[in-house]
């Protein structure tokens, strides 16, 4: 039992001495962030921004074209019968 608790004590150490790293290496990659890379981020963003106004009038586009086969199906039914 001793030899157990000794191994899980071991592993805590383990993983408490890799968290304590892992968030060191983070905010010293953190704290020095190069103008290109907020350069990338920024055209990334304007990119994403300008596909997103592309993309409404094809859903719009889309979405009434949906509903008016639903409607035209629903109202050729009702005609047949």
């Amino acid at each position: 039992m001793n030899k157990v608790t000794n191994i899980l004590a071991s592993k805590k150490v383990a993983a408490g001495l890799l968290m304590a790293t892992a968030v060191g290496s983070s905010s010293a990659f953190a704290a020095d962030t190069p103008p290109l890379g907020i350069a990338a981020f920024t055209q990334v963003g304007s990119l994403v921004t300008s596909y997103e106004a592309a993309a409404w009038p094809i859903v719009i586009s889309l979405t009434v074209a949906v509903i008016g086969i639903s409607l035209f199906k629903k109202f050729s039914k009702k005609a047949a019968s």
